[in-house]
This record gives C-alpha cells, structure tokens and sequence, in this order.
C-alpha cells in the first residue's frame, strides 16, 4: 500500500511487482518455522531491497506473516517533491494544420486522464516510472483517437507532459476524386472545378481512413465553409453541399444548385415495348428563393417536333421540391414531385391530369454525364431510360 493515496494505476501495478518479485527471492522456498524465526530480519532485507529499487518511495513498514503462503504488508511513503496532474502541450507530425483542430477535439477527452497519470508520483521515480507512463499515455490516445498514436515524455522545469501525435493506422486516405451532382447547373460548367475541390480537400490527404470515417460529418463542414468560400461560388449565387465517402482514395461528391439562374440539357433514350421516342430537353429557369419559375423546350429528333411548355418548381428544403408544368399546345399538364434519397439517387413521381395516370421515375446517376431511370406508369408500362446531362 502508498501511504497517502494511491498512485496511477501502471505505476501501482509496477510497485506491487517489484514488492512481490523481492519477497519471493527472499522467502520462496524457505521453512516457514525458519522465516517465523527470523523475521525481523528477513523484513529488514526486504526493507533494503525495496528501498534501493524503488527510487523516490521510502519503506515505512514491513510486515510478514509466515506459513504455507506468506502474506507480506509493505507500506511505501512517496518523499517530496511530488508531481501533481501536468499541463499537456500536444504536437502534431504527419498531421495538415487545417484538420488539427478536429484532431484536438477528438483528443481532448483524452488529456485529463494522461495527465494525472503522474499525479501523487515522488519526482525522483521518473527515472524508472517515465516509462511506464509513456506508454500508457501511448495507449489511452489510441483508444480514444481512431487510427492516431502519440509519443509522451515529461520534460522542463516545472515539468510538462509533450504529447507527439501522429498517425498510427496504415490504412490512409492516399488519393481524393470529385463528383459533381446538379439539378440546375450544365455538368460541362461545374466540371471544369474539379482541380480546385481537389485542393480544398487536401488536409484530408494522409488521414486514417477510420478517423475520417467517424468524423465524416466534421470533414463535410469544413469543405463547406471552403467550398462557400469559393469566389465563383459567391459570384454566382451557388448552393454546394459536399459529401464525403471515406476510404483509401475518398470521393467528394459536390451537389451544387445556382440560387439565381437555372438550366438544364438532358438527352434521354427510352428502352422498352411501351416506351415514349427519344427526346432531347432544354429547361432555363430562375430562382426567387425556393420558388423557380421555368421555360421547356423538348426536340423529337425522329421528327423533327418542338415542344414549349412552362412550368414552376417550389424547393421544400434540400432534397424535396413540388412543381406544376404545362405544355404550350395544351396537350398536358403535369404536377409532380421529387424526392433526392442521395447524391446519385432520386424518386420522382409525376400525375398527368389529361392522361389520367401516375408515372414513376427512380434516378441512379452513375457519373456526372449518365444516369440510369427505371419508368412505371399506372397503365401498367414499365421501361428503362437512359439519360445523358450536358
């Protein structure tokens, strides 16, 4: 036992060690009649021993109970100067300056605990403790801090604890794409930014994959701010919304919308018995808030046929909007509505009042050009539509 108070838990553990490995050496095979006869001096020797090994504890008392298992009491007294908790200086390697706030975060339940790992320690048992310490420091950051470790070590006068983190996990985030999604923007002109996300997304460059992964959601906001930051972005009135998927080469996926001007080229191939002709669409609109009024134009290539229709579209939020579009000859007029499940995945239903049916539409983008619809009316047709985004 420490009189005073129990150190940290590595370091008790150390202490009870070495007080069992001295009194076996001395006791362990000896006549229990033996060791009751002379127990005031094997309690000395233990004494000695323990005192020599332990630097900066002071044997107080030692009591032995011979027999068949002895039982050994060592009381240790810690001899000033004493350690308390130590201010914790934490310094990064292999780690981007702009994601070292979201690591000190991550961290930061970490530090009280590696702190008062000295607490109560005598300054002289540094030199066989400090060990100890370094390496419980070591594993309290790996099991708070996915995929990160840290090298600690007391050091200066007063004394502080140097918390060296860095990344501990092979697996890391090597390599970054960018995928653009829009219902507003012609894909030509957004592509074109790919290199400047790719640069705002460079501190995620080297991350552990299992650290981004958890904290994916703190990741998307600070590639937010970047990307609101971004002077075309300002310029032009853009809403970008990126999301991120984790792994060793992480894909950003920007779904950008203009709050001004809106359009949008679609050319779409219908496949099935039932299925409509190709057609090519041509939609400019212009946004007031959530409120989009627009103007259609569709060309039937086998044909040759225009087609103008009107329309308004009402945003409910970032992934639900609801809209009325009619056509110009007064042939049809549809209200529908679209539900974005994800980035690539989109539901849309539409009711045409004249026709009297419901068709259905599941969008699955498969890049920034080319998306795939599964299309099923309430006549029961159902066919594939293969659709290109200029």
């Amino acid at each position: 036992m420490v009189v005073g108070g129990d150190p940290a838990s590595v370091v008790g553990r150390r202490l009870h060690e070495v007080v069992r490995a001295a009194a076996e050496r001395l006791l362990l095979g000896r006549d229990s009649a033996l060791v009751a006869a002379q127990q005031d001096a094997l309690a000395g020797v233990l004494r000695e021993v323990v005192d020599r090994v332990v630097t900066g504890y002071r044997v107080r008392a030692v009591s032995l109970q011979p027999g068949g298992t002895a039982a050994v009491l060592v009381s240790l007294e810690p001899q000033p100067p004493l350690l308390g908790a130590l201010p914790v200086q934490v310094v990064y390697t292999g780690v981007h300056a702009d994601v070292q706030p979201l690591v000190d975060r991550a961290l930061a339940p970490a530090l009280p605990e590696a702190s008062a790992l000295t607490a109560g320690l005598p300054q002289a048992a540094l030199a066989w403790a400090a060990p100890l310490v370094q390496q419980e420091v070591t594993a309290v950051v790996e099991r708070t801090v996915p995929g990160f470790t840290a090298a600690g070590r007391v050091e200066g006068t007063p004394p502080r604890l140097v918390l060296t983190v860095g990344v501990r996990d092979a697996r890391l985030v090597r390599d970054i794409g960018v995928r653009f999604r829009s219902s507003s923007i012609p894909y030509w002109l957004l592509h074109q930014h790919t290199p400047q996300v790719i640069s705002m997304a460079e501190p995620l460059r080297g991350l552990p994959v299992a650290f981004a992964a958890t904290h994916r959601s703190d990741l998307e906001r600070l590639l937010a701010a970047r990307l609101a930051a971004y002077r075309p972005v300002v310029d032009y009135g853009i809403v970008a919304r990126p999301h991120v998927q984790v792994g060793d080469t992480t894909h950003i996926t920007v779904v950008a919308d203009s709050t001004l001007y809106r359009g949008r080229v679609e050319a779409r191939l219908n496949l099935g018995t039932h299925a409509p002709v190709p057609d090519v669409r041509a939609q400019l609109g212009r946004a007031f808030g959530g409120l989009e009024p627009f103007v259609e134009l569709t060309l039937i290539p086998s044909n040759l046929a225009w087609r103008w229709a009107v329309g308004v579209r009402v945003a409910l939020g970032g992934s639900v909007a609801v809209g009325v579009r009619t056509r110009l000859d007064g042939e049809d007029t549809e209200t529908f509505l679209q539900y974005r499940l994800s980035p690539d995945l989109e539901l849309r239903a539409g009711h045409f009042a004249r026709a009297r049916l419901v068709e259905t539409t599941l969008s699955y983008r498969l890049t920034e050009f080319v998306s795939w619809e599964a299309v099923a009316t309430t006549r029961g047709d159902v066919w594939l539509r293969l659709v290109t985004n200029l």
